[in-house]
């Protein structure tokens, strides 16, 4: 290491990349700097915060000379709060920056050469997108209370007005809710609250979501694709890449709500649906029954458990689909899938560097990557959605 750099020094740095995370990347002598809200081109004074063994970290003091490739952000809290990392990156950059990622990713912790990485698919809505968010509460110093979202660091809260990401629903209930905290009429002392688009809060204990024709309920606690201008876009994509055949058995695993399942059903013999989550289970039942849909079935568990379970009863799966949290799957999920001997697999990912990491596992079992779509499902910010697809 440099041992010349030290933190609180200022340096001056030239961009060369956006790396997977958002951080803008530069070198000082030897050592990689990875400096927050640059883009590629910068040239900017960037004060030292951290120091590790092979990287720094800086912090922007100045920008010296500006990429074009920057916009101005629109958000007044950009910077501060911890939801958007690519508000001062024209969104046309933005696309050309995670589709680069992706295939970067596969490259770097997938082992795969020249990955097949399709154009990604942009979002009708760079902003106004979202149809959830959570915002945190936490007393004010002296009285008061503070209503917003995480800071930069995670450590810390951002009191803010309204967010430029959200469905301008969501802002106008925010607004309601802000109001009513601070009159006593909503208690103060929870530390998150929910806001749905186009819903009341406090909402009932399940909301309706729209895709395509289908009104599915949804758990108002429980997870839905946040990108509501897309969420039928990524549905019919993930349906074709299943290449579905009448006499097929699908495993739908981390089903949720069975949003993929209810469009998967009307196609295949079977879907059989794994989520840990109950209420999500129940919604999944209840979403299959509003739609006549007989010929798919749901069950609460672990999907490690549950796939042990089916690969020891030798249950015929002719496709997976897989839509795990941003952690992935554990090498025995991947084992136990493989001993179900499906032909096809379909990863759905927000985060391209797990996927990366499990499509290689499963490579290494004898599939076939074939094709590897990122959807941008979160203008503005650092995550990537991605739907891979593999054959035997």
């Amino acid at each position: 290491m440099d041992q010349s750099v030290c933190a609180g020094d200022i340096i001056e740095v030239s961009i060369g990349t956006i790396a997977f995370g958002g951080s803008g990347v530069g070198r000082v002598g030897p050592m990689v700097v990875f400096v927050p809200f640059t883009a590629v081109g910068d040239v900017v004074e960037a004060k030292i915060v951290k120091v590790k063994k092979n990287y720094l970290t800086g912090e922007i003091v100045k920008i010296l000379s500006a990429s074009p490739d920057r916009a101005d952000p629109v958000c007044p809290y950009f910077s501060l709060c911890g939801g958007c990392q690519y508000q001062h990156l024209s969104y046309e950059v933005q696309l050309r920056t995670k589709e680069r990622q992706v295939t970067e990713s596969f490259e770097r912790i997938g082992k795969i050469a020249d990955p097949p990485v399709e154009t990604i698919i942009p979002s009708p809505l760079p902003l106004g997108y979202r149809g959830k968010a959570e915002f945190h509460g936490i007393p004010a110093p002296g009285g008061g209370f503070h209503l917003g979202f995480m800071d930069t660091e995670g450590g810390g809260l951002v009191d803010i007005g309204r967010c430029d990401i959200v469905d301008e629903s969501i802002n106008t209930e925010y607004v309601r809710l802000r109001e009513r905290i601070a009159s006593g009429k909503i208690p103060s002392h929870r530390t998150r609250y929910i806001l749905w688009s186009g819903v009341s809060y406090p909402s009932e204990s399940y909301i309706t979501r729209t895709v395509g024709e289908k009104n599915l309920v949804v758990s108002s606690s429980g997870f839905f694709q946040g990108n509501a201008s897309l969420v039928e876009t990524l549905t019919q994509h993930v349906v074709e890449m299943c290449d579905l055949k009448e006499s097929d058995r699908v495993l739908d695993a981390c089903c949720g709500c069975g949003l993929f399942s209810l469009f998967i059903a009307p196609r295949v013999r079977e879907v059989f649906g794994i989520e840990i989550n109950g209420a999500a289970v129940s919604c999944a039942t209840r979403n299959a029954k509003n739609h006549g849909i007989t010929n798919a079935r749901f069950q609460r568990g672990d999907m490690e458990g549950i796939l042990n379970r089916l690969a020891r009863e030798d249950a015929q799966v002719d496709t997976v689909l897989l839509d795990p949290p941003r952690v992935g799957c554990t090498e025995k999920t991947l084992s136990a899938i493989d001993r179900l001997q499906p032909e096809r697999i379909v990863y759905v990912s927000c985060n391209p560097a797990t996927q990366a990491r499990d499509v290689r596992r499963l490579t290494d079992k004898g599939f076939r990557l074939e094709t590897l779509q990122p959807i941008d499902m979160f203008p503005q910010t650092q995550h990537i959605e991605v739907i891979a697809a593999l054959a035997r």
